[in-house]
């Protein structure tokens, strides 16, 4: 007899649940992105404007941005206002959940037993984590898994098509601009599900389930055009300064294969999931819709540019992919009962290793060590609630900044009252920002879509000395910047090492940022250009 899960001690797997909950939980976050978000929620309560101007640096100002984000930036403003870092850690971790549970529900639906779900799981554990931070990306993670679950369930007539459909699409459109994805999802399964029914490539649905699909779908389309500026939306991913090669300096932006080789080389996990699923396509094409197959090959495309559709492509591959990895197991051990294949052949020896592995798989998942508790998750669920929602907690939450942060040099800032215009790399950009409020105007910051890709390559190339720097750092000064913020470290220390024999009292340095006036970099910069010649006439 099995005791009842309270009084039951928390096994293996849910001790690393509730390891990774608070792991999530207490780390800062990865990126400062957040930091402009909540600032430009406050812009739109104030302003009372959907897309507001530029208002955080001195070389953008006053411009619209392409910003299309505004329900997302208003919510997290809000949480911020009311409950601090408690609250927006609080977010980061149901947003990480969430998408995690609606692909369990999934599987469960799809007659995936607890050994698949939890493989399922610990996949999507061991290749997302170190991506997982607070961003709206997660709301079109979200968004992709429920419409094509809608969609899937609807098309092979296990449930008409919600009018939920409507409702998250508004949502998604003004959450994030991630929605053209599933515009494109809708659109293309309507079409083809009519297309269908001449090509039969699918079991057609009934005309009336058509006709449904067309009409819930075609109004979650209208849906996503009650957002600002849609039609900008929608063109915008096509912009040339979006593919500009200056955006990879943000991690999210390189491709993904270039992970491979990198710790802590998990993502390879992603590619064998990735070929077993083409796998299932091979063996099972007619019993993939293919408005699926186009969700999934886009998807794999958008990854492999950019690493922060990693997250979108795993989990929509799991939700979609390992239904049918189970029936192919299932097929596998039906065949291998009925008939008896020589006992040399390839294809028997291949069988036989699969299905042991599998055996011994379902076996230690079905143990008490591995099997599933949802109690022990949700009490910490509940216990990080609690943490979040009482002021005196949430305010003061340890471990608020990340390594990489220039809290130090910006502490001094702020007990100096130093006000002005900001140099420095994007994420020294948000922060001072962040830290300063109004006082402080930035050249760039984490944003790195709406600037320039001359502005990026300045904040990039000037600290290294790198690509033509002088003239870059003439135009970062003819744009009247008061103070620069350097690394004094790595390859993005290259310019402070140069300046400093020639700066005899820096505002401000310690072993990771430096603080420099204009003057005293000017004066630095003309000593620097004095004894090149008096170099080499020593040397003749």
């Amino acid at each position: 007899m099995v005791a009842p899960s309270w009084k039951q001690f928390p096994n293996a797997f849910s001790i690393l649940v509730i390891v990774l909950l608070c792991t999530n939980y207490f780390a800062p976050f990865g990126d400062l992105d957040f930091t402009w978000q909540i600032r430009t929620g406050r812009q739109i309560v104030e302003t009372r404007q959907l897309r507001t101007v530029e208002a955080f640096t001195y070389t953008i100002a006053g411009r619209q941005t392409p910003d299309f984000e505004w329900l997302y930036e208003v919510i997290l403003w809000a949480i911020w206002q009311t409950f601090g870092f408690g609250g927006l850690k609080l977010l980061k971790t149901i947003l990480i959940s969430t998408p995690l549970l609606i692909v369990c529900l999934r599987l469960k639906k799809e007659g995936v037993g607890w050994p698949g779900t939890a493989v399922s799981l610990l996949t999507a554990f061991f290749v997302l984590m170190p991506i997982w931070n607070l961003r709206p990306l997660f709301c079109t993670t979200i968004g992709l898994l429920l419409v094509s679950s809608w969609l899937h369930d609807h098309c092979t007539g296990r449930r008409s098509l919600t009018w939920w459909l409507p409702v998250v699409m508004l949502l998604w459109a003004n959450l994030h601009p991630g929605v053209i994805a599933g515009q494109g999802l809708l659109a293309g399964a309507i079409a083809w599900e009519w297309l269908n029914h001449w090509s039969k490539v699918n079991p057609p649905l009934h005309r009336s389930a058509c006709w449904r699909l067309t009409l819930v779908g075609g109004l979650g389309l209208v849906a996503t055009f009650v957002s600002p500026s849609p039609i900008e939306r929608l063109l915008y991913p096509f912009r040339p300064e979006v593919a500009h090669s200056i955006q990879r300096i943000f991690v999210e932006m390189q491709p993904l294969y270039t992970f491979i080789t990198r710790p802590p080389y998990t993502v390879i996990l992603a590619y064998i999931l990735a070929g077993l699923v083409a796998l299932s396509v091979c063996l099972r094409f007619r019993q993939y819709r293919i408005w699926e197959l186009a969700l999934l090959v886009g998807l794999a495309g958008l990854a492999n540019i950019a690493i922060r559709s990693l997250q979108d492509w795993l989990l929509v591959m799991l939700a979609l992919g390992v239904p049918h990895l189970a029936v192919l197991m299932n097929e596998l051990r039906e065949a291998r009962r009925r008939c008896k294949q020589s006992p040399g052949s390839i294809a028997s020896g291949l069988g036989t290793i699969v299905l042991k592995v599998d055996v011994s798989r379902r076996r230690m998942l079905n143990s008490r060590l591995f099997r599933f508790q949802p109690l022990w998750p949700g009490l910490a669920l509940v216990v990080l609630m609690t943490i979040s929602f009482i002021p005196a907690l949430a305010w003061r939450m340890p471990i608020q900044n990340a390594n990489e942060w220039p809290v130090a040099a910006v502490d001094w800032l702020e007990s100096q009252e130093l006000h002005g215009r900001f140099f420095g790399l994007p994420d020294y950009g948000s922060y001072v920002t962040w830290r300063l409020g109004d006082r402080a105007k930035c050249y760039v910051d984490t944003r790195g879509f709406f600037f320039p890709p001359e502005l990026l390559e300045d904040s990039f190339y000037v600290p290294q000395m790198g690509d033509d720097w002088r003239r870059r750092l003439d135009r970062v000064l003819a744009h009247g910047t008061d103070y620069l913020l350097l690394e004094t470290t790595g390859p993005r220390g290259e310019l402070w090492r140069a300046v400093r024999p020639h700066i005899a009292q820096p505002l401000y340095c310690d072993e990771q940022t430096a603080v420099v006036s204009t003057p005293q970099l000017k004066q630095a910069l003309d000593e620097m250009d004095q004894a090149v010649p008096d170099h080499f006439t020593a040397a003749k």
